[in-house]
C-alpha cells in the first residue's frame, strides 16, 4: 500500500487516498453503484447552499478526499411510473369523487313534499369548495347526512327566527295606531246586541213550479172526494222536477203545531248568528207551563234546560211549554211574526201562545212547504244548522200520519199538528230511487173528525206509490 499526495489550488483542503490492488477497486466500484442505484430522486439543491463555512479540523483533513469541481453527481434513472402525480391533480381527482359520492348520498335519501326536489344541489350547496378541494377522510353515509340535516335545520331555523323578529317589528308599529280601532269596533258590537235583530236577506226558492202532475192530481182529487165533511189543504212538490200538486194550498188554516215549525227555523237562525247556543241553559216560568202535549209542564217553575233539548221536546213530542219558552225566548210572537214575514210566509201567524185551543196561530200549505224548501236549498240557516234541523224532525214521535202512507225504506223528516178543528202534518220525504219530495196537509175537520186521519194517510200512499213509480 501506498500513498499518494495530489496538490490542489485550494491549500486548505487535502485528501489521502489509500491504493489498493485491483480488485479491491473493483469491489469498491460494483458497491457504489449497487449505492447509487438505491438513492430515491431528490430536488437539485440550490448553488452554494451545502457549501460548510466553517473550517475542518486537522485530524480530518487528510482522510478527505477532494471533489472534482466540475464533475457531476450521477443521478439514477427513474422510469415515468415512478414519478409521483403533481399535488394538483390528486386534488382535483379527489374532489370529482367527493363530489360523485355526495350525489349518491342525495339520491339515496327520501324525497317528502316538505323539502326541495333539487336534493343534491342544495347539499352541494353547503359544502365549500375549499373543503372539497382537500383530500377529506372517508366518512359513513349515516355521518354525511345527519351532517347536512343539521346544516339544513340550522339555517332553516336561523331564517324563521328573523321572520318572525320580523313580523314582530310591523305588529308592535301596527298595534299603537290599531288599539283604538279595536275599541271603537268593540263598542259598536255591544251596541249592535242590545239592538233589535233584523233578519238577513231572503233566500228565494230554488225549485221552481214548472208544471202540474194533472194525473196524480186527479187521483187525490178522488180520494178528497170520500170525505166530503173534511176541507183539506194539500200541496206537493218534486224538487228534482219542480212539478206540484196544488189543492187549496193558500187557504188559511189553523196552524196547531205545525206553528213548531217556523219556530224551530228561527230558532236556528239565533244559533248561527250567535244570540243563542246551543248549551245556553233556558228558565222554565209558571207563565210559560201549558197544557197538551208534553210532559215539561209537570216540572216545578224555576227549573232550567238547555237550549237544544228546549228545542228537540218542541219538535219530537211536540212540547207546548217548551215551545213558550222558546217563542219568548226569541223575542216574543211580534219578533217572529215580523220574521216569518221577512221570510216569505205571508199567512204563518202567531196570535196566541201554546196550546192554542181556539186555532188562533195560521199557516197555509203553501207557506210551510216555502220553509222547508228554503231550508232544504241551504238557506235561512247554515248547512250545519240544517242538519241537526232535519236531524230533530226526523225524531218525531208521532208517525201516525204521513208516515203510514210511506215505504219503510223511506225516510220522513216532519212535524204533526192536532187539535179538534185541524189535523195536519208536514214533511220532506226521500225515497230508495233518490226522489225526494215535499209534502203538505192540513184539514179542517168538525169536532175531532177521525176520518182526517184515513184522508192524510191516503193522499200520502197515493203520492208515494205515484212518484216511485215515476222516472
Amino acid at each position: 500500500m501506498f500513498g499518494v499526495v495530489q496538490r490542489f489550488p485550494s491549500l486548505s483542503i487535502l485528501s489521502v487516498v489509500s491504493s489498493t490492488t485491483k480488485s479491491d477497486s473493483q469491489s469498491q466500484k460494483s458497491s457504489s453503484r449497487q449505492r447509487s442505484n438505491q438513492l430515491q430522486p431528490q430536488l437539485p439543491l440550490r448553488k452554494n447552499s451545502n457549501v460548510a463555512k466553517f473550517p475542518l479540523p486537522h485530524s480530518e483533513r487528510t482522510f478527505l478526499r477532494p471533489v472534482p469541481p466540475k464533475k457531476k453527481t450521477a443521478v439514477p434513472r427513474v422510469f415515468k411510473h415512478e414519478i409521483p402525480k403533481f399535488q394538483s391533480h390528486r386534488s382535483r381527482h379527489n374532489r370529482r369523487e367527493e363530489l360523485a359520492r355526495l350525489r349518491k348520498l342525495t339520491e339515496k335519501q327520501p324525497r317528502s313534499s316538505a323539502r326541495p326536489q333539487k336534493r343534491s344541489e342544495k347539499t352541494r350547496s353547503f359544502i365549500s369548495p375549499s373543503l372539497l378541494s382537500k383530500k377529506s377522510p372517508v366518512t359513513s353515509p349515516q355521518s354525511s347526512r345527519s351532517s347536512s340535516l343539521l346544516l339544513y335545520t340550522t339555517r332553516m331555523l336561523i331564517l324563521g327566527v328573523g321572520i318572525a323578529v320580523i313580523i314582530g317589528t310591523i305588529l308592535s308599529i301596527l298595534s299603537s295606531g290599531s288599539s283604538s280601532n279595536l275599541r271603537s269596533q268593540a263598542a259598536d258590537n255591544e251596541a249592535q246586541t242590545h239592538q233589535e235583530w233584523k233578519s238577513p236577506s231572503i233566500v228565494p226558492l230554488v225549485v221552481q213550479q214548472t208544471r202540474e202532475i194533472t194525473a196524480l192530481k186527479t187521483e187525490l182529487d178522488t180520494i178528497i172526494a170520500r170525505y166530503p165533511k173534511l176541507r183539506p189543504g194539500v200541496f206537493l212538490i218534486d224538487t228534482d222536477t219542480g212539478s206540484y200538486v196544488d189543492i187549496n194550498g193558500d187557504a188559511t188554516i189553523a196552524a196547531a203545531s205545525t206553528i213548531k215549525l217556523p219556530i224551530l227555523v228561527a230558532f236556528f237562525q239565533a244559533v248561527d248568528q250567535g244570540r243563542i247556543k246551543l248549551d245556553d241553559m233556558l228558565t222554565m216560568e209558571e207563565s210559560h207551563i201549558a197544557e197538551g202535549s208534553g210532559n215539561m209542564r209537570f216540572r216545578r217553575p224555576g227549573t232550567q234546560y238547555r237550549a237544544l233539548r228546549t228545542v228537540r221536546k218542541m219538535i219530537i213530542i211536540s212540547d207546548n211549554t217548551a215551545t213558550n219558552m222558546l217563542i219568548e225566548e226569541l223575542g216574543g210572537a211580534e219578533v217572529l211574526n215580523q220574521l216569518f214575514q221577512s221570510w216569505g210566509l205571508k199567512n204563518t201567524v202567531i196570535n196566541n201562545p201554546l196550546p192554542d185551543l181556539s186555532g188562533t196561530n195560521t199557516t197555509t200549505p203553501k207557506d210551510l212547504i216555502n220553509l222547508i224548501s228554503q231550508v232544504n236549498q241551504g238557506g235561512l240557516v247554515s248547512l250545519k244548522s240544517r242538519d241537526r234541523l232535519f236531524g230533530i224532525m226526523e225524531k218525531t214521535q208521532n208517525d201516525s200520519l204521513l208516515p203510514r202512507g210511506i215505504g219503510r225504506d223511506s225516510v220522513i223528516a216532519h212535524k204533526t199538528g192536532n187539535l179538534k178543528s185541524v189535523l195536519a202534518d208536514v214533511g220532506m220525504i226521500d225515497l230508495v230511487n233518490g226522489k225526494r219530495y215535499l209534502l203538505a196537509i192540513l184539514a179542517k175537520r168538525p169536532d175531532n173528525d177521525q176520518d182526517a186521519v184515513d184522508l192524510i194517510r191516503g193522499i200520502s200512499k197515493k203520492t208515494y206509490q205515484y212518484l216511485k213509480l215515476s222516472q
